[in-house]
């Protein structure tokens, strides 16, 4: 009997034991962890830097850029993303880490004078573009059925998947082999 109750005596001091340290950890993590200066993640998203810099220095936050991407939604400057999400609670004057905006994707604008139709289709799908209106016009120098110049001009740089106008050759004016010939019937008159 004597060992049973001893037992017991055993067991119910190790059960107050690990009462006693479980009480005092969670007093101890309270203190340390201090939930009472916690604020409510701001939203951010959509906001320039600075605005949003503004906005966190406001709820005792700091703000950093973590990574800059090209957004096609966004202009350049403009907040991606943030972590901790928004409304999340957090520590005071802890960092509310962002994606910033590159803006679109530019690519350069290829040459594709000289070029028929569909190789000019071609050439600004490999860039990333996507070929816009045609407009006809005469040329002495550009034979018929080839491009011209495109508008934007080539060289320039461009959102990627921007529309490019052409403007294709209708070869030279009928009946004029001399270019001053086309001028001539207007001077005669």
């Amino acid at each position: 009997m004597k060992k049973i109750a001893g037992f017991f005596k055993a067991v119910l001091l190790l059960i107050l034991l690990f009462l006693i340290g479980f009480l005092s950890f969670n007093l101890f993590m309270k203190i340390l962890v201090d939930h009472k200066h916690e604020e409510k993640t701001p939203s951010v998203v959509g906001m320039s830097f600075e605005t949003a810099r503004q906005v966190c220095r406001n709820n005792n936050l700091y703000l950093e850029e973590v990574k800059r991407l090209n957004n096609d939604d966004l202009p350049q400057g403009q907040i991606i993303s943030q972590n901790p999400n928004p409304g999340i609670m957090t520590k005071r004057f802890r960092t509310v880490k962002v994606v910033v905006s590159d803006g679109p994707e530019m690519v350069v604008i290829p040459f594709l004078a000289n070029l028929t139709v569909i190789q000019a289709k071609m050439k600004l799908q490999n860039a990333g573009l996507m070929l816009g209106e045609k407009n006809y016009r005469y040329s002495d120098e550009v034979q018929k059925d080839l491009v011209m110049l495109s508008n934007p001009l080539a060289g320039q740089p461009t959102p990627r998947g921007s529309k490019i106008d052409v403007i294709v050759s209708l070869g030279k004016i009928q009946g004029s082999d001399n270019k001053y010939d086309k001028y001539k019937d207007l001077l005669d008159e």
